[in-house]
């Protein structure tokens, strides 16, 4: 079973509260031994400086100033000491007995050959003392430690709301619902937080909306696209295709009719050629063959040179010599790309010229439209329309950005920087 964080935070508090306090213990008894040791001393000195003043009398009475001196015990030699009631636990004893034993060993006193006392240390009320400073240490450790766990839960719970609303809202939006937000709150991180969610979802819901209208508009371009193509079919290839048919006619009642056959012979051809030239328009604007059959280089000449032959604008075209070769789908993306931007130029940038550049630097392949036309205001740039969509699309599809650099009377600049590494194959 995984604790939770607060369990973590908690366990992690009360080990180092438990570490310091035993750290601290250890040098509160290393300090009191130090004392002990002290104050036997002096009432050993103390002792010995009383019997020195003592009279040589076999007289008990005599003795009582040294009953009444501290960290000092009176016995006969061989006598057993009488067991008191300790006030402390008896390991402080026994931590504190060896250097008591080394450093104070009992001594005799001798008043007369029969007359002997034994003077030994006696630690009790020092040892006292020690335990009570170590009770002290303990009780303050323990009321720390309670106010710490008790801050801690406080600031805890403040941070898991926090956290169980964030992921609320996650769910929401998890399950559709972008207009989930969290509620501010009095704490700065909290509100931090909040903002960035907030603005999280708020971009949602903005890409949502893109996304539906970038769909509408898709849609009513495939629509547009499907209703051209029935009238190419229908208007140009069907009329071609009458003509044709028309004039095979005519030739076949006019068979004994020379001149008659060749002047509809050269209409039947003319007819060909035009039937030729669109159903390769046709093509052309449908998939780009040309890419597959000349490369990309040869297939950007021609696209360049045709829409500059039949817009009437000037296009030079600059491409490095050291281009690398790209994939199918790459080449197909940066060719619709280059030709979605040429047609926005012919529609609405009212140029008269136009300069595409190639260009390839540290595996990045920089591509550039720039044209001297009217540019774009700022509502045209922070709502592009479909062209610049998917010219957008294509970049991303390219694992790369697409720049505009414009402003109103100045024309526009497409700047795209292709990380070839990354390329689609």
């Amino acid at each position: 079973m995984r604790l939770t964080l607060a369990a973590r935070v908690h366990l992690s508090v009360l080990a180092a509260f438990a570490l310091v306090m035993l750290v601290t213990l250890l040098m509160l008894l290393r300090q009191a031994e130090k004392d002990v040791m002290r104050e036997l001393e002096s009432g050993r000195a103390l002792a010995v400086h009383v019997f020195a003043g003592l009279t040589r009398e076999a007289d008990p009475q005599s003795l009582a100033p040294l009953e009444r001196i501290r960290h000092v015990r009176l016995a006969r030699p061989g006598q057993s000491m009488p067991r008191e009631e300790l006030e402390f636990p008896g390991w402080l004893l026994t931590w504190m007995a060896p250097a008591i034993e080394r450093s104070f060993p009992p001594f005799i006193l001798s008043f007369t050959d029969d007359q002997q006392w034994v003077i030994s240390a006696d630690p009790h009320d020092e040892l006292e003392e020690v335990w009570e400073s170590v009770l002290l240490l303990v009780g303050v450790f323990a009321v720390a430690l309670l106010l710490s766990h008790l801050v801690i839960h406080l600031g805890l719970r403040r941070g898991l709301l926090a956290y169980r609303n964030l992921s609320l809202g996650l769910q929401q939006i998890r399950g559709g619902d972008l207009r989930a937000r969290m509620e501010p709150s009095q704490q700065p991180e909290l509100n931090h937080i909040a903002e960035r969610f907030n603005g999280m979802a708020a971009a949602l819901q903005r890409a949502e909306a893109s996304n539906r209208q970038l769909t509408h508009a898709l849609m009513n371009l495939q629509e547009r696209e499907r209703a051209e193509l029935a009238h190419a079919l229908h208007d140009d290839l069907g009329q071609y295709l009458t003509g044709i048919r028309a004039q095979a006619y005519m030739l076949r009642e006019a068979a004994e009719r020379p001149a008659y056959v060749r002047d509809h012979g050269g209409r039947l051809l003319a007819a060909c050629d035009g039937l030729q030239d669109g159903f390769r328009r046709l093509v052309r604007e449908l998939h780009p063959v040309v890419l597959e059959r000349m490369g990309l280089e040869q297939a950007l000449r021609q696209l360049t040179e045709q829409w500059q032959h039949q817009q009437q604008i000037r296009c030079d075209l600059e491409l490095a010599a050291d281009l690398p070769e790209l994939p199918a789908e790459a080449r197909t993306h940066l060719y619709r790309l280059l030709q979605e931007a040429l047609n926005n130029v012919a529609r609405h940038a009212q140029a008269n010229q136009v300069q595409v550049r190639l260009a390839f630097r540290q595996d990045v392949m920089e591509v550039s439209v720039q044209d001297n036309g009217r540019g774009l205001n700022t509502e045209e740039t922070s709502e592009p329309g479909l062209g610049l969509l998917s010219m957008q699309e294509r970049a991303r599809c390219l694992n790369g950005l697409l720049k505009m650099i414009t402003s109103p009377g100045r024309g526009l600049l497409l700047l795209l920087e292709i990380p070839l590494a990354g390329a689609p194959s």
